[in-house]
């Protein structure tokens, strides 16, 4: 399955780190992290950035503490009234989301906005992206701009998730919705998958031949 093999390992962001000065000291040195991938900056703009993404990470830290166990038995449940309350709890984290990317906006381009996105969701969108072009390559164009619109979608949504594991939960349902839409397409992906496997491993063998030639 692509969710499997699009699959990246994730660090826990907004984890159980019971000293509140080792806390700020992670989701600092975090924030700084990112901040180095982010070019065009200069030091205040920097400093604000900083002082944002560290803002916001308490800001979600502190809400999952507050509602994640109920937001986790809203989501199984099937009433009316359950989704209507989860429907309000996710309004409240979307509230969060916005304040921080507009705060983020007052200092940051668009484009370096994106790549601060990209750092709390540990570029799983580029990395999906890209497994989901090399093992179909007779992707559309069309197809390529549905599947990105849909990594977009995750990665804004997962970047306000508490854990690595949500966040990379978050990716899981939208693979599954892209390849559901892979399907409906035409696309048989177990043997997508497998001719893409056959590609990596006679790669690899290839690079191993050439390498032990020039020895």
């Amino acid at each position: 399955m692509v969710v499997a093999v699009c699959g990246v390992a994730l660090v826990t962001v907004a984890g159980a780190i019971a000293p509140a000065g080792d806390y700020e000291q992670v989701i600092g040195g975090r924030a700084d992290k990112i901040l180095a991938t982010v070019e065009g900056l200069d030091e205040s703009h920097r400093e604000r950035g900083r002082d944002a993404i560290v803002g916001f990470s308490r800001a979600t830290n502190a809400w999952h503490e507050a509602h994640g166990p109920r937001r986790r038995e809203l989501k199984s449940a099937q009433d009316e009234a359950a989704k209507a309350e989860l429907a309000v709890l996710e309004g409240e984290l979307a509230t969060i989301r916005g304040a921080f990317l507009e705060r983020l906006s007052g200092d940051l381009s668009p484009k370096q906005v994106e790549k601060v996105k990209d750092g709390l969701t540990y570029n799983v969108l580029h990395v999906t992206e890209r497994a989901y072009h090399s093992m179909i390559e007779s992707l559309t164009d069309e197809q390529k701009a549905k599947i990105h619109d849909w990594l977009i979608e995750a990665r804004d949504l997962a970047i306000s998730e508490g854990s690595s594991e949500a966040k990379h939960a978050v990716f899981g349902k939208y693979k599954g919705r892209i390849n559901n839409y892979l399907s409906q397409q035409g696309y048989d992906l177990k043997q997508e998958e497998r001719g893409w496997q056959a590609r990596r491993k006679a790669a690899a063998a290839a690079a191993t031949s050439t390498t032990t030639e020039a020895k």
